[in-house]
């Protein structure tokens, strides 16, 4: 009777604490990250890695499916073969793009991929024929992966995410975009 007793308290005790555990909020949602961008071995050598901000917005639909429109901004050093020496251009991106994921108490992994658009500031990598002259715009596909750890609070969460993307009009530059984020939920669902 006593271990019936003990084991009913330890269960009770179990489903308690449970039912205490507060999930992630979803809802709309704004992520801030900072982070660089770096360029894959065809215009490598000839863009430096450089500093990149990163401003996030969205919708989640379910717990495990969200929808959302981004914007990121990159800085980088040409490494061209002199002259000119020095030279620094920035690469604007902006789209639309879905996140499926799945969350493990604390810890959610998703994946992630869309359809966008960059604009690269100057014409200095036209002398290696990356860009084409007077061509500054390009269509933008991007796809990744991240890990988020959600904080105490349910409407907060930390991120780092890894996003390899392609510029077909840029002589089909590949980089990859990775950052560190603060995402925040408005929803208490």
């Amino acid at each position: 009777m006593i271990r019936v007793g003990v084991c009913g308290l330890l269960f009770s005790g179990a489903l308690a604490g449970a039912a205490e555990a507060r999930p992630a909020s979803t809802g709309f949602f704004a992520e801030g990250g900072l982070g660089a961008v770096t360029f894959l071995p065809a215009a490598g050598k000839d863009a430096a890695i450089g500093p990149a901000m990163n401003l996030r917005i969205g919708r989640d639909l379910f717990s495990f499916l969200s929808l959302g429109v981004y914007l990121a901004a990159s800085s980088h050093e040409a490494t061209l073969p002199p002259p000119p020496e020095g030279q620094f251009f920035q690469l604007y991106r902006g789209g639309a793009d879905a996140r499926l994921g799945g969350r493990f108490d604390k810890i959610a992994l998703f994946v992630e991929g869309g359809l966008g658009a960059s604009m690269i500031s100057s014409n200095v990598l036209e002398k290696v024929m990356l860009t084409k002259p007077g061509s500054h715009f390009s269509v933008t596909f991007h796809g990744g992966a991240g890990l988020e750890y959600q904080l105490e609070n349910r409407h907060y969460a930390f991120g780092l995410a890894v996003d390899a993307f392609l510029e077909p009009q840029f002589a089909n530059i590949k980089a990859l975009d990775t950052r560190l984020y603060l995402r925040y939920t408005y929803g208490g669902g």
